[in-house]
């Protein structure tokens, strides 16, 4: 149950509307909680079904024109502590540390050799989505490091895992070789590029900020919480064998089912709630990524019928299973 924060799907959404993707294939969205309660932080997959619509209907590239949109503004603490950093490698540092506070779908590790600062995003493609998000992320911090300096900056080299349809333009955008199909995702910079000031460095500011992420960190989002993620672990390995009782769920996590419900609560969900959102999401990824029959899929979902199956996503999506992977 990964999740990213809430501005990056909103303008992803916006500019795919813009674009003139039709959003009917999105109306399942609708009734996401956490969409609903206008959260921080959604579901990652939410912004994984944005971004594969996109690539099914819109031109080539979206993850390019994604990630230009993207500003310091948008990403809250993370953002202002890019703004004070003293040069622009510490922006670098910053994402690397503090990455979790915009997702915590895989992580970024800087490394230093043969002359080289190179930038690693280690995030595989389990779904098409997620080769977007990784296109979108590079151009973002390239993107970044030029708005907080004031200075073109740009990478020497680019690496991505996946293929694309859209080599020119990224080469456009980056000034340098863009390579697809290789063996990581990776940007590789000179280091003297990463020596420059930023605009409004502040060593007090930026300290203060960096506390603050700290805390953030440490308390970050519900779906960081431990008890999520083992409850969401559990109910999604168990799926094919049946749905879990809240009872078997409590005794698991050494809690009573009271007690289960009532810390289930303080987080804004109910057992049903979070068995729904499992169930839909384990379908989604199916029907839109898989070629497992229906009944098969009512399977892996929880459901002994496909009848209930297909009635539980009508009610879910609006759609009928069919329906949707045929629209996806």
């Amino acid at each position: 149950m990964h999740f990213v924060s809430a501005s990056i799907y909103h303008k992803a959404t916006l500019l795919a509307t813009q674009e003139g993707m039709d959003t009917s294939c999105l109306q399942h969205h609708d009734r996401i909680e956490s969409l609903l309660t206008d959260a921080n932080y959604l579901p990652m997959d939410l912004l994984f079904d944005v971004y594969e619509a996109a690539a099914q209907s819109l031109t080539p590239g979206f993850g390019l024109r994604q990630g230009k949109q993207l500003h310091a503004d948008d990403y809250g603490t993370l953002g202002m502590a890019w703004k004070t950093c003293w040069i622009a490698h510490e922006v670098l540092d910053r994402v690397e540390r503090f990455m979790v506070l915009v997702t915590d779908h895989g992580w970024i590790h800087i490394e230093h050799s043969r002359g080289m600062t190179s930038v690693y995003l280690n995030r595989d493609a389990h779904r098409p989505g997620v080769e977007t998000s990784n296109e979108a992320a590079f151009v973002m911090l390239t993107n970044v490091l030029s708005e907080v300096t004031g200075k073109f900056i740009r990478p020497d080299r680019v690496q991505f895992k996946h293929t694309s349809k859209a080599r020119a333009a990224f080469e456009e955008f980056f000034s340098c070789p863009v390579y697809f199909e290789q063996g990581v995702n990776a940007m590789h910079f000179k280091p003297s590029v990463l020596e420059v000031s930023t605009i409004k460095a502040d060593k007090n500011i930026h300290n203060y900020l960096v506390e603050r992420m700290q805390e953030e960190k440490s308390g970050i989002h519900a779906y960081t919480d431990h008890l999520l993620k083992a409850s969401y672990q559990m109910i999604l390995e168990a799926l094919p064998s049946g749905i879990p009782s809240i009872n078997q769920m409590a005794e698991h996590q050494g809690m009573s089912a009271r007690t289960f419900k009532r810390r289930l609560s303080g987080k804004g969900w109910t057992f049903r709630a979070l068995v729904q959102n499992i169930q839909q999401e384990v379908a989604v990824n199916l029907l839109r990524n898989s070629k497992q029959s229906m009944a098969e899929i009512a399977f892996q979902t929880g459901f002994s019928e496909q009848s209930a199956f297909n009635r539980a996503f009508k009610r879910w999506t609006g759609q009928s299973p069919l329906e949707f992977r045929n629209s996806a």
